[in-house]
């Protein structure tokens, strides 16, 4: 049988929750679109396509949400190479380790709000921006919020002429990534 996510499947007293069903006030539930199996006590759906997963070497994009002396935090929205959301959307961590060489404070890389491009480094998830190509691929002022341009090399505010510094991706300004 062919279900949708939401549809009904069954409840706690009945199955337990395998791939593909989540559970909510004892009913159990399709989280996909897919074919509804069952062994035993276990139910699950198996999807028509698989959902994508983050692994190590992938290359991600999202959003810096918070920024620490040491670290940032990076709300990840898609995968590389991937036309699907992954299965898991969450934080990762970028440590000021994982920025560059030249990078005395976290806060001369990223500012909150940009949106990165970088590598995972572990699925837990650990992200990097090392490489060249990885970095700040869209900045805004952190005084008027305006999105910065790339002139010669160096982010400018077209609103309030402010100057700012990032780790800027080879792709910054290109809608690409």
């Amino acid at each position: 049988m062919i279900v949708f996510p939401g549809d009904r499947i069954g409840n706690v007293e009945e199955y337990k929750a395998g791939e593909g069903v989540y559970e909510d006030g004892g009913e159990l539930f399709a989280s996909v679109v897919g074919v509804f199996e069952f062994e035993e006590k276990k139910v699950r759906v198996r999807s028509f396509r698989s959902i994508p997963e983050l692994k190590k070497g992938d290359v991600v994009v999202g959003r810096v949400v918070d920024v620490r002396n040491n670290f940032a935090m990076v709300e990840i929205a898609r995968k590389k190479g991937e036309e699907r959301e992954l299965a898991h959307t969450g934080l990762a961590l970028l440590h000021v380790s994982s920025i560059g060489e030249r990078v005395g404070s976290i806060n001369d890389a990223i500012s909150y709000f940009d949106i990165v491009k970088a590598r995972v480094l572990d699925t837990s998830p650990k992200i990097s921006i090392r490489e060249p190509e990885m970095g700040v691929i869209k900045a805004f002022c952190s005084s008027c919020k305006t999105e910065l341009i790339l002139d010669e090399g160096k982010l400018k505010c077209p609103n309030c002429g402010r100057d700012e510094k990032r780790k800027i991706s080879r792709s910054y300004g290109k809608g690409e990534w």
